[in-house]
């Protein structure tokens, strides 16, 4: 970066939120997958017949206190029972709880439970069947979240000792909200640790293989990431933009590298980044997940089919972000741009020059992360970089007529596989965009260093010498000329 700017160089979980549609989450016992889970005893579930009424252990999460949820069986599938709370059917009337759980019970049986195991696997998984009935019970509750507790099937104190997931009643769509519970009851029968960005968007990517998103192939909070991406991608914050963009990395990847991968996450051991990262490696892929990252925020960016194998692209949805910056001329310079580790900061130059070099200087804690998708005479192009230290990528292109510039703050290693829950690290970095000009950019050359051993070397000797030594260096000076 030139002299001047480098002086200036030198010089929730806790918070929840109340959305028409309750986020949907589900509890963590930290327990690790090499855990040998003991065998747990077969309980025959006696029959049950409409009607039949039974308390439930469940939790409030806001205050993390457990309480007993009287409910009715108000519907029996061939693969679920639909309970409905008490509270719930004075509120909104037993004609109308029947009906709702009739219509859970039939899409359930018809969709959810076939598709979902399509994608996810079987949910005996390694935890086996606690109570020998393969049910999955489907409790709609008058409480604020929709979540699935893993601690129901295993013996404890606050155990139901079955299958179960638990619906908000005033969700929006509970049909989508029981297909993504259930996708974590499967998941958290094989995988016991799995860190968020992959479980939230896996269970999101589940609503899409169901069926039950809109034309766009949206979830509902896509665009609370679109519309603001200053967010920390690999850290959960259990906020609408949190779900949002883990959907749609599931998408991306789910794309990129079939559906199949998602499915062999799920049994898959290694956690976060670095299971991402094997399990590409298994599949015969070799890339980092620093690069994947790039490459997904450069689809999220462009979103152009048909070049460089449709690798900067959602093909089944329409999806671009609104949250950049528009620069009509260069240079720029930004001397304090905060960014969150994974998380971006783009630009859309306008009328870019046909040469020009973006510059980062390295997050404190991590690398700087460089993406520049252009347009010329000759189609869509992407360069990428990744750099301890100061990052200089320079473009040049025939005719540009528009460019992106995606700036990321990453680590230089793999993130670790215990990173989950929080904000994530946050740093101040440089950022410089400016024409390449060869006259007025390329530095006025001074002495070298032979000439400067050579005039030193004058000084010391007599005069007849001296006028052989500048000799040589008028002959020096005419050769390189």
């Amino acid at each position: 970066m030139n002299s001047s700017w480098t002086l200036l160089c030198l010089g929730l979980i806790a918070f929840s939120f109340v959305f028409i549609q309750p986020v949907p989450v589900h509890n963590n016992f930290d327990q690790n997958d090499s855990v040998s889970i003991p065998t747990q005893p077969m309980l025959q579930t006696p029959a049950q017949e409409i009607g039949d009424n039974r308390s439930f252990w469940a939790l409030n999460l806001d205050t993390m206190e457990h309480y007993v949820a009287d409910a009715y069986l108000l519907a029996i599938g061939n693969h679920c029972y639909i309970y409905i709370e008490d509270l719930v059917i004075s509120i909104i009337g037993e004609e109308e709880a029947n009906a709702r759980a009739e219509t859970y019970r039939d899409e359930f049986d018809a969709n959810i439970y076939p598709r979902v195991i399509d994608l996810a696997g079987d949910p005996d998984g390694t935890l086996g069947d606690i109570d020998g009935d393969p049910r999955i019970y489907i409790l709609i509750a008058e409480h604020r979240q929709s979540y699935y507790r893993q601690s129901n099937e295993g013996a404890g104190e606050y155990s139901n000792m079955c299958e179960m997931v638990y619906i908000c009643y005033r969700t929006s769509n509970p049909v989508r909200t029981i297909v993504h519970e259930f996708h974590h009851l499967i998941w958290f029968n094989y995988e016991f640790d799995e860190i968020h960005f992959v479980l939230e968007g896996a269970a999101e990517y589940a609503k899409y293989h169901s069926g039950y998103l809109p034309a766009n192939n949206m979830t509902d909070w896509v665009q609370d990431f679109l519309d603001d991406i200053d967010d920390s991608f690999i850290y959960f914050e259990v906020e609408a933009q949190d779900y949002g963009v883990c959907y749609l990395f599931a998408f991306y990847l789910a794309e990129q590298y079939g559906v199949q991968f998602l499915r062999d996450m799920v049994q898959h051991g290694d956690d976060g980044a670095v299971g991402l990262e094997t399990a590409l490696e298994a599949a015969g892929y070799n890339i980092s997940f620093n690069e994947l990252y790039l490459d997904w925020m450069t689809s999220l960016t462009i979103d152009e089919q048909g070049f460089a194998d449709d690798r900067y692209c959602l093909q089944d949805m329409d999806a671009t972000i609104q949250d950049y910056t528009t620069l009509e001329s260069l240079p720029y310079q930004d001397d304090s741009l905060s960014l969150y580790c994974y998380g971006s900061k783009v630009y859309q130059l306008t009328s870019p020059p046909d040469s020009f070099s973006v510059e980062m200087s390295q997050p404190a804690n991590g690398v700087a992360g460089l993406s520049v998708a252009f347009r010329d005479a000759q189609g869509w192009h992407v360069q990428q970089m990744q750099k301890e230290g100061l990052a200089i990528l320079d473009v040049t292109g025939e005719s540009i007529d528009t460019a992106h510039v995606i700036v990321s703050y990453l680590f230089a290693e793999t993130p670790a596989a215990d990173i989950d829950f929080g904000s994530g690290p946050r740093e101040t970095v440089q950022v410089l965009m400016h024409e390449i000009n060869e006259t007025t950019d390329t530095p006025t050359p001074g002495p070298s260093n032979t000439d400067q051993a050579l005039l030193i070397i004058a000084v010391s000797i007599p005069i007849t010498a001296t006028i052989i030594v500048f000799v040589l260096l008028l002959l020096r000076r005419k050769s390189e000329i």
